[in-house]
């Protein structure tokens, strides 16, 4: 009793400690970009430009005086998320990568937090994995190749540079123009053991193991682009244990619009790649590098699984995908 107690005030200690930290960190940021100037680009955020809506807040389309498109997220409460606002405008203002969501700007005002990013006409990932029913454009097989390999060789990148994002799903890929991928939502997002010198490195350490989760969610995303569910919608109602050591499990689950296209080949090794991911155990998991060199070579078309979707077909069981779910984008 008495120990349990104690714990309990040493985790008190500690996380108000950490909240006074984050609290002066925010007060050594500068705004880049002013309430006035993103007020005016949303027509004072008139919920008309409202695009979305998440648990740190509401994000607005907004269109700056030079014809820069912009997504600004204004947090609901600034007192809540503060962990959060400093991880994402310290993150995004650090890195910068193709495949990262690039920060145009923030605003601390007041009890105001803001984030400006440009806009990405063609949104998340989820919309176009999940469309609703009035909507019959879907992506084509090279397309969802590409952005495979672009969130692969982001999250890549990442680790390199010691920083896990601890969120990868469709929601948190966005999608420009030219559908190239950019990982966003770095709002959860820690450095692993840095040799940093400064408060937020020290705040936000944690150890290397756990670039192993970002490995475990971007199997699931890989399964979504391939069937349309994530891992665990697809393993949900599978009593059978181990099912990701066998890909012909997901046979009868592959997106049929994926089918009779000619890449066949090229969706079950996708599919094998994806059951690496996930495996039970994270030190069964490749690390992103892998992962992203494992997808290359499958694109460039070297890669030992040229007979084996047949093999994949004639031995499918278990799982399909008839999910009716409407998902609804945020």
């Amino acid at each position: 009793m008495v120990v349990s107690q104690m714990h309990k005030l040493i985790n008190f200690r500690q996380i108000r400690k950490e909240r006074k930290e984050i609290s002066a960190l925010l007060e050594r940021l500068t705004s880049t970009i002013w309430l006035e100037e993103l007020s005016a680009a949303t027509d004072s955020f008139a919920i008309d430009n409202a695009i979305g809506v998440g648990k740190m807040g509401m994000m607005y389309q907004g269109n700056l005086p030079n014809g820069q498109l912009l997504a600004v997220k204004r947090l609901l409460n600034s007192q809540l998320f503060k962990r959060q606002f400093l991880s994402e405008a310290t993150i995004l203002c650090k890195y910068r990568h193709k495949n990262i969501v690039p920060l145009f700007g923030f605003c601390i005002e007041g009890n105001d937090r803001l984030l400006a990013y440009p806009y990405m006409s063609n949104g998340r990932l989820s919309k176009w994995l999940h469309p609703l029913k009035s909507e019959v454009v879907r992506l084509k097989w090279p397309q969802r190749a590409n952005i495979a390999l672009g969130i692969a060789r982001g999250l890549s990148w990442l680790h390199d540079l010691h920083t896990v994002h601890f969120n990868i799903c469709s929601q948190s890929i966005l999608l420009d123009e030219n559908f190239e991928p950019k990982i966003s939502n770095f709002g959860e997002a820690k450095f692993m053991n840095p040799n940093i010198e400064d408060d937020l490195g020290i705040m936000f350490k944690v150890n290397d193991g756990k670039t192993k989760k970002d490995v475990y969610d971007f199997g699931s995303v890989l399964f979504e682009l391939i069937t349309g569910e994530t891992y665990n919608e697809l393993t949900r109602s599978c009593t059978r244990t181990n099912i990701c050591g066998d890909p012909s499990n997901f046979y009868n689950a592959i997106d049929k619009s994926l089918t009779g296209e000619g890449f066949e080949n090229e969706v079950c090794a996708l599919l094998k790649i994806a059951c690496e991911c996930v495996k039970p155990l994270p030190d069964q998991r490749p690390t992103m590098l892998e992962v992203y060199n494992n997808i290359s070579n499958v694109k460039k078309g070297r890669h030992g699984y040229s007979d084996d979707f047949d093999a994949l077909r004639g031995s499918s069981e278990i799982v399909s995908s008839n999910s009716t779910n409407e998902i609804i984008e945020l």
